[in-house]
């Protein structure tokens, strides 16, 4: 005889008290932040990543690099004005006193290299080499100065010689129209992507592991006599986001404050608010839908080694839209398929923030994003709440997912 794999759904004693509507949200949730929220585990992980991400843009260092310095003798005062114009920001130039005062500045380090005069034209002092880039330059310099000084020689005026240098220029032609947007733009775009995919892991697993271990203790058993499976789940969830959030925006604070600190900015300046606000309620839209799912799958099962495949179609949802965003803003960002992807459910609050990166957005498209991405959680939470309410009292084997669904 072949064994029986059929589940068994267990009575449960309902109390006729049982708090209604979000009142029993509520209780979960208290419930979820008093054992998981501010413990010692996620302080400590917390303030690991943030000392972790407050130190990277230290190590990385600032975005512009340090101005060389070049100090001039009063001899080579002239190739000194013109370097000076040629290097812009990125040289610093001074005057010394004579070349004695120049090699000390270079050996205490305050000079990169010392312009002085030489027997037939200019020597460059250094402490031991020359930077590639400002050599470069020098010799740009020397070369106009000796074609101007050529030129006056030969019955040239100076009118005619700045008329010369002026038309002497190169007019950028772009290909294409419009602006051209940066990787560095993009990618600002693709954090909060990123960061709800990130959140999604770190405590959307978590969920659906603990649904799972509540399954197999039957604690559910008990709970569900106080609550119903709708507010238990929501409750959940609800949790799960502010904690997840509340670390990722501890850490990406620590981060903003490192870069600042650390005279960095990775282009956060040029972030816009409206950018901002709605990356921000597209990432909490994303894990608030994705963790309604995985844990409403993870009560189909009993086995930890079963609950990698039963969080799969879960995983889809949140991983598929992301590496579409990125294919997209990289490969497609000037045709309508990013377009028509920042509109498209479950993809459009991964898609959004990165199309709002790439191109200005109507008014109406952020909304009806936004809309969408609402609409999605809702009809989410409504299939996982059926799959879990269907399957959390069930024991004996996996549930199918038709025999969930079907149950009232």
């Amino acid at each position: 005889m072949s064994a029986d794999t059929t589940t068994s759904r267990p009575h449960v004693q309902v109390d006729p008290r049982r708090t209604r509507g979000v009142g029993g949200v509520l209780i979960v949730l208290r419930r979820e932040l008093a054992t998981k929220f501010l413990t010692r585990s996620y302080l400590v992980s917390t303030l690991f990543f943030a000392l972790l991400t407050l130190l990277v843009p230290f190590a990385m260092g600032g975005d512009d690099d340090e101005a060389l310095r070049v100090g001039h003798t009063p001899g080579a005062t002239q190739v000194a004005a013109a370097l000076d114009a040629a290097g812009g920001d990125a040289l610093t130039v001074t005057e010394v006193r004579d070349a004695a005062a120049a090699e000390r500045l270079l050996e205490d380090g305050e000079l990169d290299a010392v312009v002085v005069p030489g027997a037939d034209s200019h020597d460059v002092l250094v402490e031991e080499s020359l930077d590639p880039g400002l050599a470069a330059i020098l010799q740009g310099t020397l070369r106009d100065k000796a074609v101007q000084d050529l030129a006056v020689e030969r019955g040239a005026g100076p009118g005619e010689i700045a008329a010369a240098l002026d038309a002497a220029r190169i007019e950028v032609v772009p290909r294409t129209d419009g602006d051209a947007t940066g990787v560095g733009e993009i990618m600002l775009g693709l954090g909060f992507a990123g960061a709800a995919v990130v959140v999604i892991l770190l405590w959307g697993i978590p969920l659906a592991t603990d649904v799972m271990q509540e399954k197999v203790s039957r604690v559910v058993e008990i709970l569900l006599t106080s609550v119903r499976p709708w507010q238990l789940l929501a409750g959940k969830v609800v949790a799960t986001t502010i904690i997840g959030v509340t670390q990722l925006a501890v850490v990406l604070a620590a981060t903003w404050v490192g870069l600042r600190t650390g005279g960095s900015s990775w282009g956060l300046g040029d972030l816009a608010v409206s950018q901002l606000l709605t990356g921000a309620a597209c990432l909490a839209l994303a894990v608030v839908t994705c963790s309604t799912l995985m844990a409403g799958l993870a009560a189909r099962v009993e086995r930890q080694d079963e609950l990698s495949s039963a969080l799969q179609p879960a995983m889809a949802v949140s991983l598929l839209p992301f590496s579409a965003a990125v294919y997209l803003a990289f490969e497609f960002s000037d045709t309508v398929w990013l377009d028509v992807a920042s509109l498209l459910p479950m993809f459009n609050v991964f898609t959004m923030p990165a199309r709002m990166a790439v191109e200005p957005v109507p008014g109406w498209q952020l909304a009806l994003t936004l809309v969408i991405g609402a609409l999605t959680a809702v009809l989410a939470f409504a299939v996982a709440g059926r799959v879990y309410a269907g399957s959390v009292l069930r024991s004996g084997g996996r549930v199918q997912l038709r025999d969930a669904l079907a149950s009232r």
